[in-house]
């Protein structure tokens, strides 16, 4: 027979142990027990068993109300929550356990008024609300623990969100697409070719100001977006068509550069021709940003590091519960960012 896991036989070891404790408290309340052990066993009995059903119970409803309130965001209601819960589940537990040695003793349930009710178990619940109190605040302490590793984890991955974002725009690469299409507007129409450059400048701007940014509101990247879109459309033409299908009262967070990476993610990968344009829409679905383009592979593309779309996915991880989802359905690529609401 096997071994019970290592998690199990350490829960078996704590019931044990509080169940032991619990029936040494006896001598507190009844220094001559010892004495009469052989007719009192089942006050020994009781006083351990009611330990381990309020410990082990109390321990679990320290963790139960994080399902439902998050330390980070409501912490002072996850408190009175937590502190309430603890008192309901102690009063319940109390008055079942005692009811349920009564039945094994006398056979029937004893029939208590509330006063009584309250009465008889108001230590069990004082001393509930001492350990509950522990209990909450090691609660409390390992999730500042869990976010505190998640916010390390996040400035390594805003770190490497900000080098990709910065290689994207400014590798020489990118440098010598955007001076070769400006050295051809030059002789061919003045007013394009400054609207080029102040486009451009807009694009290195934002990328400097936002990099350190977790969050920027939807409008501020779309505006962003349109920049980067109109120095595509230099470069390809109507053979690059991008719809924005964002309401303009639109004010939830979006990660910065998240779109710009998953729009160059589509110019890359796809064909872009008068035959085959690249559609590319940016529109609200429910609680997500949805990025779409249709997919008409290229033959021969150049080696992807894969950092922008897993970057973008490890962002929000850590920004929200809900993943980003990637799909393809009936040859299109769709990108589901959810949205994140400003507070």
């Amino acid at each position: 027979m096997e071994d019970p896991p290592k998690s199990l036989r350490k829960h078996l070891k704590e019931t044990l142990l509080i169940f032991m404790i619990g029936m040494l408290t006896t001598f507190l309340f009844c220094s001559n027990c010892y004495e009469l052990f052989p007719r009192s066993w089942k006050y020994f009995v009781y006083s351990g068993v009611l330990w381990v059903v309020l410990w082990k119970g109390n321990e679990w409803m320290a963790n139960f109300p994080n399902r439902f309130v998050d330390w980070r965001q409501q912490p002072m209601l996850r408190f009175v929550i937590g502190i309430i819960g603890h008192i309901i589940y102690t009063f319940i537990a109390s008055i079942a356990v005692d009811q349920l040695f009564e039945l094994l003793e006398t056979g029937r349930f004893e029939h208590l008024s509330w006063r009584q009710l309250i009465n008889f178990n108001l230590p069990s619940v004082i001393v509930a609300l001492i350990i509950s109190l522990f209990l909450t605040a090691r609660s409390f302490l390992y999730s500042w623990r869990d976010l505190a590793i998640q916010h390390e984890k996040l400035k390594l991955e805003s770190m490497a969100s900000r080098f990709a974002s910065l290689k994207a725009q400014v590798n020489p690469h990118f440098l010598f697409n955007s001076l070769n299409v400006l050295s051809g507007l030059v002789y061919k129409d003045a007013d394009l070719s400054a609207q080029f450059i102040r486009k451009l400048a807009e694009v290195y701007r934002y990328v400097l100001d936002r990099q350190e940014e977790e969050l920027v509101p939807i409008q501020e990247e779309l505006e962003f977006v349109r920049s980067v879109v109109f120095l595509q459309r230099i470069r390809f033409g109507e053979h690059l068509h991008v719809q924005f299908d964002v309401p303009d009262n639109a004010s939830f967070l979006v990660a910065p550069m998240a779109l710009q990476m998953l729009i160059e993610n589509a110019i890359k990968h796809n064909i872009i021709s008068a035959a085959s344009p690249l559609r590319i829409t940016i529109r609200v679905e429910g609680d997500d940003l949805v990025i779409s383009n249709n997919l008409q592979h290229k033959k021969v593309v150049k080696d992807s590091l894969g950092i922008g779309l897993e970057n973008i996915k490890k962002r929000y991880d850590f920004l929200t519960d809900r993943p980003v989802e990637v799909l393809q359905v009936d040859e299109q690529f769709i990108v589901k960012l959810p949205i994140i609401q400003s507070q």
